[in-house]
């Protein structure tokens, strides 16, 4: 099964612009356009975006995704939100949180690793655990 969102001559398809609820495939190509939920094993985003998506490969190029599952992520020029990957490339790309095995490219920008995010997690638990005692009630 392949949809994808251009027909064979590179024309869009029908609907192709606006933004659709779920799409699951074996390929999806994403043209200057948008979806809610995408799964497939091959993804590639070209000017577009995706809220969630789910593939073996996923390729963003001038575009970005929100929430990205998969084994193999290439992002270029463009941006995702959450990735959980086995290996991530980014090129001119930026990241809020990243969890991957390999990360790897250039001028690239992540907020979150894996052990920023725990050193995160540890130091807000304890402030949250601190103000809690100080401004907590007492019974």
């Amino acid at each position: 099964m392949n949809a994808e969102l251009m027909n064979q001559d590179q024309q869009p398809c029908p609907g192709a612009s606006s933004a659709s609820e779920e799409i699951v495939a074996e390929t999806v190509t994403i043209e200057q356009g948008g979806v809610q939920n995408v799964r497939a094993q091959t993804v590639h985003v070209n000017q577009g975006g995706i809220a969630h998506a789910e593939g073996k490969f996923i390729d963003v190029q001038e575009g970005g995704v929100a929430l990205a599952f998969g084994e193999n992520m290439t992002v270029t020029d463009g941006g995702v939100a959450v990735v959980v990957a086995e290996n991530v490339k980014m090129t001119d790309a930026v990241a809020l949180f990243v969890a991957a095995n390999q990360i790897g490219g250039e001028d690239t920008k992540i907020i979150f690793d894996m052990r920023a995010a725990v050193v995160f997690g540890v130091v807000m638990g304890i402030v949250a655990g601190l103000l809690s005692k100080f401004f907590g009630r007492k019974a």
